[in-house]
């Protein structure tokens, strides 16, 4: 699980990268191979914000929130048996 939002100009470095997103080096290795890009700056790798959030929505394979009808009722789920009203 993700512990915070990723800053999209923001520049992380591998391993900080691993411990924001909670992945291990392994996991890690997959998400590029998959298309997470990384930057290769001198010697080190980085992840910028921005393409890991493009990653995150490339990956995406569930219903968005535009496309499920409860979330864009602002009031709630509704209920129609009389023991929940």
């Amino acid at each position: 699980m993700i512990k915070k939002l990723s800053e999209p100009h923001t520049l992380y470095c591998r391993e900080e990268f691993k411990q924001f997103s909670d992945m291990g080096k392994w996991a890690l290795r997959r998400a590029c191979k998959a298309g997470l890009k990384m930057l290769k700056i001198s010697s080190r790798k980085v992840v910028k914000g921005q393409a890991f959030i493009g990653f995150l929505d490339s990956q995406n394979t569930g219903p968005t929130n535009e496309e499920i009808p409860e979330a864009q009722d602002a009031s709630g789920p509704s209920f129609s048996h009389p023991a929940l009203i």
